[in-house]
């Protein structure tokens, strides 16, 4: 009895684990939890990445297509609205357009034929439509909607979730071996790992890389982690990509490739800023198509287009080198350029009428004479502001338009 009570039974003994043991489980465990938090750190700095960029180029998309219904929400006409929408049906990712007039009257909408592959990631990246306000000369005049659908994330988000699980079940079988090192020889390269996954959470840094650990099973999970950064990396230059396009469409007119309206009013508030600051005195001129309806009707749309297009490419021909020109509306145009001893507005405006006056052939082997009237204002005798710059040149643009009519 005595000798049973003085030592522990066998199988208490065989129950009792090593220190070594411990420290192995105790490192494992650390190791997989660091290691699994730093991939769920990438994953969610992807996934808001993504959504940012999914946003802007919604964003975007309804920008531009705000500037394509413009036209044809001055005349509330539903069948060119939904001709203006056509370019927004073609770009992927698109689930839905709506147009509303002034007083919130639905003129037209469009639904994609295609399938919402993924409604939850619908749900989560597009909760609801961007909506943009339509806007003629300072008024209202209508509003477009847009929904996205998963189309474009779904790819990304599925080589991502693929990637990152990769990753963890790399580490899961890494850190067995990694498990019986010394803490301090796992806790220093799982901090440069840490350190990385910091940045590009804290500071969407995607091009900082794992460097070499030394550790076989960590470079291992540090090379998989750089390949799930390289691809982050190139998803958001694929994106930032598509918005610099988007962006471009968004302040450039489609048919001519000229600036727009929206693009027009940056630049000549950039333009008065820098006249004030500075001194110096600019031109605008206002020119617009005379009896330019006539050339849609008589030879339709497409040749109207073509006369646009060839008014257009004139107009840049008789500006220097550093003048700025723009499309702001169906048949109008703008044209800014400095004053100097080189530049005469009205000789520049004659230029333009002769020019514009060649004729222009047709789509269908017909020749077309297009005619222009050109208003002309200067910063800052006529108007030391943009609202009052364009109304002097359009004032002088009608007074040019009575004169070609009473010839």
């Amino acid at each position: 009895m005595t000798g049973s009570g003085s030592h522990p039974p066998a199988e208490r003994i065989g129950a009792r684990t090593t220190l070594q043991k411990l420290l192995s489980r105790f490192h494992f465990g650390i190791t997989l939890f660091a290691v699994a938090l730093s991939g769920l750190t990438i994953l969610l700095a992807g996934v808001t990445a993504l959504r940012g960029y999914a946003d802007r180029n919604m964003e975007l998309a309804a920008r531009l297509g705000a500037y394509g219904v413009e036209p044809a929400l001055v005349f509330n006409d539903p069948v060119a609205v939904r001709e203006g929408l056509e370019p927004l049906t073609r770009i992927p990712g698109i689930a839905r357009l709506r147009v509303l007039d002034d007083v919130g009257k639905p003129l037209t909408q469009w639904t994609s034929p295609a399938a919402d592959p993924a409604p939850i990631l619908t749900r989560i990246f597009f909760p609801r439509p961007f909506a943009v306000t339509v806007q003629r000369n300072g008024s209202a005049i209508g509003t477009i909607e847009v929904w996205g659908d998963s189309s474009t994330l779904i790819d990304y988000v599925r080589i991502g979730l693929l990637a990152g699980l990769g990753c963890l079940l790399i580490t899961a079988f890494g850190t067995i071996f990694l498990a019986r090192r010394f803490e301090y020889e796992l806790v220093k390269p799982l901090n440069e790992i840490a350190t990385v996954a910091h940045d590009v959470r804290l500071h969407r840094r995607f091009d900082k890389r794992v460097q070499p650990l030394g550790i076989a099973e960590l470079d291992r999970l540090g090379g998989d982690i750089n390949a799930l950064l390289d691809e982050l990396q190139g998803w958001q230059g694929n994106m930032e990509s598509e918005r610099a396009m988007l962006a471009h469409r968004a302040t450039h007119d489609t048919l001519t490739a000229m600036p727009n309206r929206d693009a027009f009013d940056e630049h000549l508030g950039q333009r008065i800023e820098t006249a004030e600051t500075r001194g110096g005195r600019f031109a605008l001129l206002f020119i617009d198509a005379d009896n330019f309806k006539a050339a849609n009707d008589n030879f339709g749309h497409a040749a109207g287009d073509a006369v646009l297009v060839a008014v257009s490419a004139r107009i840049k021909e008789s500006l220097r080198k550093g003048d700025f020109a723009a499309r702001i509306g169906g048949d109008e145009f703008i044209v800014i350029v400095e004053l100097d001893n080189d530049v005469d507005p009205e000789g520049l405006a004659s230029r333009i009428r002769t020019s514009v006056a060649e004729p222009v052939l047709l789509p269908g082997g017909e020749t077309y004479r297009a005619a222009v009237s050109v208003g002309v204002a200067t910063f800052p005798d006529n108007g030391s502001d943009a609202t009052a710059l364009l109304t002097a040149a359009d004032a002088a643009m009608y007074a040019d338009k009575l004169t070609n009519r009473s010839r």
